[in-house]
């Protein structure tokens, strides 16, 4: 094996392993909460009318939350924080 065969190999194996451990962080996370993304779409939904677009579960200030996207009816993207134990909007923000 050539220095560069090697060399890729050994990145792909890092990129494969990085990959496996955000999957396993976010199983991880999605244990910890009591509501479910989809819970957390629809209230975020309720509160700002529009297309929902992508849902993401992390941590934030020790708080575990939702950070849904939705693409309002006006063309604005929007960004609902959630808490993901509570169901609570925590935040409101308009994207770009």
């Amino acid at each position: 094996m050539t220095p560069k065969t090697i060399t890729a190999s050994a990145l792909i194996g890092l990129l494969g392993a990085a990959s496996l451990m955000t999957t396993v962080s976010a199983h991880s996370l999605a244990e910890q909460v009591s509501l479910t993304e989809e819970q957390a779409v629809t209230i975020a939904l309720a509160e700002v009318p529009g297309t929902f677009e992508e849902a993401e579960l992390e941590r934030d200030d020790g708080q575990l939350i939702y950070e849904i996207e939705i693409l309002g009816a006006d063309g604005i993207e929007l960004e609902v924080e959630i808490s993901a134990e509570t169901g609570e909007i925590l935040e409101i923000e308009r994207e770009g």
